[in-house]
């Protein structure tokens, strides 16, 4: 029995302009949310692209699904006025300021007081070194987070993505592409006239491993995401190479090889170049996934005759089907704290995002979309990023954990496919 859907590589094919910022809709609104006050910041110095710094912090809360942070029209200064909050049902109150020491340094505050105690939850002063008010923005947002949660925000960190864009003369550009969590920010890194497929990040953030058709097959390269060189192509094994993933001390990938034609999950390590067989077996193995201690891998097979989840024990060698509800599940991801795969389940003739508790087995359909694709976790695992499609077009969506509550991200002139999420900033 053959694979469907996540391993035929060239179905992945779409257009979408590489430059444009993605757009935000939200489109479930927020339910048992935090309701916070987000006052505008005061921004003191020259500025050379001023943004909404607060708006982004709003913004970001917001799409956590954690919270229902509104705005004020005036700065705060001075005394806070917590009756007011209270009356008008508020639990926290955020401000603070922004001050540029020279063009390239910022000293900053920022405050968060509890309406109810009238005591602050958080005062501090944070120095920034480069990485522009978007930045900023996002650092406080996990301050901001941490503080009312005390749990860590992802809100410092970068997705991976493909874009393909159709030419004047029937061919396309593929574009391997890296941006703010939110899409802000932008860059290419990797662009050429054939299909990339499967990026995924190591955990320092620094590289990117990918698939590549540049040689008219499939195989794994790593780019610098932070040095401008070129991909470095893994060795060329018998048959094709395809849906890389990096273990966690980021000195090796797990890949899937077609050696002698079986398909199978193989660990190669990059200083070593030794490469070990990590699946053995007829059927074929693939899109593996590493728990965050890297002593395990979840992976998909049809070795019983079903498309279905498996997660093999590195250090006994067992391996145990994970997956039980419906004929199809496929694209595993560990959670961050390792209790958790996020995979797609097929319901009837759709694909959606759902949840296992690997312990219960319990099986939560997340998604009620037609074709959802490619899910990956939040470094912080409160929410789950994937891609799927609206009105014939690719997306990215954003799913919190919390209440389920959905964001689009999305753009205007064409498609996405592909979505990982890098672990924190560094």
């Amino acid at each position: 029995m053959k694979l469907n859907r996540f391993f035929i590589y060239l179905s992945l094919l779409f257009s979408l302009s590489s430059h444009a910022i993605l757009e935000v809709n939200v489109i479930k609104d927020k339910e048992d949310a935090f309701p916070i006050i987000v006052a505008p910041f005061d921004l003191i110095g020259t500025f050379e692209k001023p943004v909404d710094l607060a708006g982004i912090i709003r913004n970001n809360l917001n799409r956590s699904g954690q919270f229902n942070a509104k705005n004020i029209a005036q700065k705060i200064d001075g005394t806070l006025d917590f009756n007011f909050y209270k009356e008008n049902k508020q639990d926290a109150i955020v401000f603070g300021k922004i001050r540029q020491v020279s063009a390239k340094v910022y000293h900053g505050e920022v405050y968060v007081y509890d309406v109810l105690t009238q005591k602050p939850l958080l005062s501090k002063k944070i120095q920034f070194t480069d990485g522009g008010l978007r930045r900023i923005a996002h650092i406080l947002s996990d301050e901001i987070y941490y503080s009312l949660l005390g749990q860590k925000g992802s809100f410092d960190t970068r997705l991976s993505y493909v874009t393909v864009t159709e030419n004047s003369n029937g061919g396309k550009t593929y574009r391997l592409q890296i941006s703010d969590y939110d899409g802000h920010n932008p860059q290419t890194l990797v662009i050429q006239p054939s299909p990339i497929l499967s990026p995924a990040w190591s955990k320092d953030q620094r590289k990117l491993a990918y698939v590549s058709f540049k040689n008219g097959r499939s195989e794994v390269f790593v780019k610098n995401t932070r040095v401008k060189t070129n991909a470095i192509k893994l060795p060329r094994f018998d048959g094709i190479a395809s849906s890389p993933t990096w273990h966690p001390e980021g000195d090796s990938i797990a890949l899937t090889i077609s050696k002698n034609g079986n398909k199978d999950i193989y660990l190669y390590d990059l200083k070593t170049k030794e490469l070990e067989r990590l699946t053995n077996n007829i059927s074929i193995d693939t899109e593996a996934s590493f728990s965050p201690d890297g002593n395990k891998i979840a992976f998909t097979s049809n070795r019983t005759g079903q498309v279905q989840v498996y997660i093999k024990d590195l250090k006994t060698g067992k391996i145990s089907r994970a997956t039980f509800e419906g004929r199809y599940n496929a694209k595993p991801v560990f959670s961050p704290d390792g209790k958790d795969l996020a995979l797609i389940h097929r319901v009837g003739k759709d694909y959606r995002v759902a949840l296992l508790d690997i312990a219960s087995r319990d099986l939560t359909v997340l998604t009620y979309n037609k074709s959802d694709e490619s899910p990956y976790f939040s470094p912080n695992g409160g929410m789950i990023i994937y891609a799927t499609n609206k009105d014939n077009k690719g997306i990215l969506s954003i799913i919190s954990l919390h209440n389920n509550q959905s964001v689009e991200l999305m753009r205007a002139d064409g498609e996405l496919r592909e979505p990982s999420w890098s672990n924190y900033s560094n």
